[in-house]
């Protein structure tokens, strides 16, 4: 249902149409009516490091090392490695146990829906979690053969989701984050973990106890056909307190470059 200059949203055919839509098609509506909203992210996105080399890595383990001064490698209870995919970074809102919405990463705190991610199968319905909670991730494509030559693969997601007559079939939600209400973070693999469990889609992770391990782990992962556009790999501090410390400390210190993961790219 589009407006025009006519029909605006205030006119009594749009509301009729409303009332009609809400009265016998209420799954519909509720796609509809929130299609028509402005959201905000219950955590804002925070903009993750990508590093070219080995030694942007080191550079970035230590810079942490050096936040909380003089922690000794293993204390801050390993990293946690995963490939990271190309595709289009989007928010599936649960509320009680059920999907209301899949937002858009937006401005990293404000964002619309995308009604037409609601039925893709790699977005369960359901989960078995009763409360508020947002699974972030990647949309990519389950077959990269099948795009045009010319894009690349976040701009051929991006015109699938945003054009709905075209056919969703090629879209896989990959998930990288399990956020729940409180704003407390789980230990990383802990979050991957209760993610399977509920039926998405989990990458390979690996939980590294050292540097040296989540490097060799880099390798194999770059080197590894996952039947997606792997681009680089992702890896994060698995110890669910350290990252909340760190998370604190970007809030104080918005010019300060520390997270809780980082992209090394491959």
């Amino acid at each position: 249902m589009d407006w025009n200059d006519q029909f605006g949203p205030e006119s009594v055919v749009v509301r009729a149409a409303e009332q009609i839509l809400e009265l016998n098609y209420p799954n519909e509506y509720l796609k509809y009516a929130a299609s028509q909203q402005k959201f905000k992210h219950t955590h804002p996105f925070y903009i993750e490091n990508e590093v070219e080399n080995v030694g942007g890595f080191i550079e970035w383990v230590n810079g942490v090392f050096d936040h909380f001064d003089g922690v000794q490698e293993g204390l801050l209870g390993g990293l946690v490695v995963s490939p990271a995919i190309e595709g289009s970074t989007i928010s599936c809102e649960y509320e009680k146990g059920k999907l209301m919405r899949v937002l858009n990463k937006g401005d990293g705190d404000d964002a619309e829906m995308i009604v037409s991610l609601m039925e893709i199968g790699s977005i369960p319905n359901e989960i078995s979690v009763k409360k508020n909670v947002a699974v972030r991730g990647i949309i990519t494509l389950k077959d990269v053969s099948k795009k045009e030559k010319s894009k690349s693969i976040t701009a051929a997601v991006n015109e699938i989701i945003f054009n709905d007559s075209l056919d969703n079939d090629n879209l896989v939600f990959i998930p990288t984050e399990w956020l729940n209400d409180d704003g407390v973070w789980h230990n990383s693999s802990k979050a991957y973990q209760i993610m399977k469990d509920n039926g998405f889609q989990v990458p390979a992770f690996f939980t590294a106890p050292t540097v040296t391990d989540a490097l060799d782990k880099f390798e194999e992962y770059i080197s590894t056909d996952f039947g997606y556009d792997v681009y680089g790999v992702r890896v994060e501090i698995e110890k669910g307190d350290t990252i909340n410390s760190l998370i604190g400390f970007m809030t104080e210190d918005k010019s300060s470059s520390y997270y809780h993961k980082i992209i090394l790219l491959g």
